[in-house]
């Protein structure tokens, strides 16, 4: 399995100002943020749809947090001509439907931050059966990248900080701005 990190050779020019926005110091809200979590989607789904086995794809978002990174991701891998299918999570659980319907497609899970990657397992250990299981990330922090090393990860940055996501306006005591709140401006 491997680890891709974005960067300016695979991404574009206005990447570092993208990622700057999206760090938890920036004070970046709202339509700016989801905006750029959006294009930074899509600016990763090329090399996803290039490692695929399958070409026709299974966006499992997790809600809130990574809605917009994988609406960027979805919308480009249709754009490149591969169906996709956006399924959108809660308490980390797929429902039985949803996992019948996934099989036989590429598995995209994709959330906006990992930490320490607990919710991201509950939802893996319910696709333990699937081999072409991905999981695409905007950050992730240094000390949790070995958690992964057994699946396909694809991540924006890597991060040597880890902030537990708090109602707060800044970083302060291991607690940041939550994601989804500064996404949906509602911190």
């Amino acid at each position: 399995m491997s680890i891709f990190v974005l960067n300016k050779e695979n991404g574009s020019d206005n990447l570092s100002k993208l990622i700057e926005k999206c760090k938890s110091s920036s004070m970046t809200v709202g339509k700016e943020l989801r905006h750029a979590h959006y294009k930074l989607g899509r600016l990763i789904s090329g090399k996803i749809t290039k490692d695929a086995i399958n070409k026709e794809f299974a966006v499992l978002v997790m809600m809130r947090a990574g809605l917009f990174y994988a609406n960027g991701i979805a919308d480009q891998i249709e754009d490149l001509g591969y169906p996709t299918s956006l399924i959108l999570l809660d308490d980390n659980k797929i429902s039985d439907d949803d996992l019948t319907f996934i099989q036989g497609k590429e598995i995209l899970i994709v959330d906006a931050v990992i930490n320490t990657g607990m919710s991201i397992f509950k939802l893996m250990d319910q696709l333990s059966d699937n081999n072409s299981l991905k999981i695409a990330t905007t950050v992730i922090p240094n000390n949790s990248l070995q958690l992964f090393e057994n699946t396909d990860l694809y991540t924006v940055r890597t991060s040597d900080n880890q902030y537990a996501g708090a109602k707060v306006k800044y970083v302060s005591n291991g607690k940041g701005p939550d994601t989804g709140d500064r996404l949906f401006n509602t911190m």
